[in-house]
């Protein structure tokens, strides 16, 4: 997963605060107090850019959406077009390097959850983003359902990660995504024998 940069707007770096108030004492406390002094700012400087608490907290979660949208449309277009790329594309992406697994978006995912649980409405712009992902997925020319269980497969490892149900270092993304490939290299190979002329499987997924 891709981190965010140093380089940031205020805007940013009060979302930065939400989320670290959100993920660590919940949405319940996410006070325009509690955020102003996490970023250490006025009261006044944060309002300037939020208006209320519900508009703080969508715009949290937008932008956790947003940066989702980005990384697995950017994983997607990362490898070469044919079956499987989506897959193909987050393996290469998500199970690479653990070093990408960031402290700072395993608070920006958590916030979401805080979010969630306080006001189911205010995950629309997560939904959203999931529901283009799942297009992809259904679009993906593997067959049977494949390509929703090798990326749900990601996507729970991942999950655990954020809910700090199980660690995860280069060992066990290494793990995972060499059964993974290989569940998928079986696949790619099936489709190659069925159509030749439509299917290349020239690099490893």
């Amino acid at each position: 997963m891709a981190s965010r940069g140093n380089n940031i707007s205020v805007r940013d770096a009060l979302l930065n605060a939400a989320e670290t108030v959100a993920a660590n004492e919940g949405v319940a406390r996410l006070t325009f107090d509690a955020v102003a002094a996490e970023a250490g700012v006025s009261k006044g400087g944060l309002l300037h850019h939020f208006t209320n608490k519900d508009q703080l907290i969508e715009a949290m979660v937008r932008r956790t959406a947003e940066g989702w949208r980005g990384y697995y449309m950017a994983a997607l277009q990362s490898v070469p077009e044919g079956p499987g790329r989506l897959v193909r594309g987050l393996l290469k992406s998500c199970l690479t390097n653990a070093e990408q697994w960031t402290e700072d978006l395993r608070r920006s995912f958590s916030s979401v959850f805080a979010a969630l649980a306080q006001n189911p409405a205010l995950v629309e712009p997560m939904r959203e983003a999931y529901v283009e992902f799942f297009q992809l997925v259904e679009a993906d020319g593997l067959p049977d359902g494949l390509a929703e269980v090798l990326t749900t497969a990601i996507d729970g490892m991942w999950f655990y990660w954020v809910l700090r149900l199980r660690p995860v270092d280069q060992g066990a993304l290494d793990r995972m995504r060499t059964n993974l490939e290989g569940i998928l290299k079986q696949a790619l190979e099936a489709l190659a024998k069925e159509s030749p002329a439509e299917t290349t499987i020239s690099e490893r997924p």
